[in-house]
């Protein structure tokens, strides 16, 4: 699931127009209603006679094609990916439904509903199933950076302090698994950070996600950080940063 390319995209909503009007605040919004599996995986249970026989030969003809419901599940992941990085999401929640009904074991299949529904702005969807994923595969860095992230979306949506928390919890434990490639989660601890307004820290973490990648340098999100504190660097200043 690493080769996923739209998956971080989320976090650079609000980083356009980057300020503090969604930061950390005391008022707490109301818990959202708690989703149930069959809220969030599309329904494909047959409801007919016929609907059950037509399931029923694509799910023989897929095992005669790939000679296992694994692998043809396998299969329908790739194309998923492969739709979801085009940001054809209703194509990419069609392979997935595909590999849910050849193997519903398939952690990559939760992984990437999460992704879709993140991209859809529909984040208490993304955040339930992308848990369902993390549950199985806890100490994913990847993963791990990919909640956090949700997490970080759902509190530009809605200013909920209990998600900028949870982020940088995941942020940090993905950063101990995998330091060495970590240039993403530092730049998305930068941002967590620039909402808890601790920009002191904001501006260490982005320093370093630039050295391990020069493509971090966000120039946007360098010059909101350079409203509210000086770079302590001193590689940044206003004039340059525009």
């Amino acid at each position: 699931m690493r080769q996923w390319k739209a998956a971080a995209a989320v976090v650079a909503i609000g980083l356009s127009s980057c300020n503090t009007q969604n930061a950390i605040t005391e008022e707490q919004q109301p818990q959202q209603p708690r989703l149930t599996m069959q809220e969030v995986i599309p329904p494909m249970a047959p409801a007919t006679p016929e609907a059950v026989a037509k399931q029923n030969k694509f799910l023989q003809e897929n095992v005669d094609r790939f000679k296992s419901r694994q692998l043809a599940s396998e299969y329908y992941v790739l194309q998923a990916k492969r739709t979801f990085n085009e940001q054809k999401l209703d194509s990419a929640m069609i392979f997935f439904n595909r590999a849910w009904l050849m193997d519903r074991s398939n952690n990559s299949i939760y992984w990437g509903y999460g992704l879709v529904y993140g991209q859809q702005e529909e984040y208490d969807k993304a955040l339930y199933i992308l848990y369902r994923a993390l549950d199985k595969d806890k100490e994913n860095p990847r993963l791990l950076t990919d909640v956090a992230t949700t997490h970080l979306a759902r509190f530009y949506q809605r200013s909920n302090p209990e998600d900028l928390q949870q982020s940088k919890k995941l942020l940090e434990r993905a950063l101990q698994l995998n330091p060495d490639h970590a240039a993403d989660t530092y730049y998305k601890l930068a941002v967590n950070s620039y909402y808890l307004l601790d920009f002191g820290q904001a501006w260490d973490y982005l320093h370093q996600s630039i050295r391990h990648d020069k493509n971090k340098e966000d120039r946007t999100f360098i010059s909101a950080l350079l409203e509210k504190e000086s770079d302590p660097q001193g590689v940044y200043v206003q004039q340059q940063a525009q």
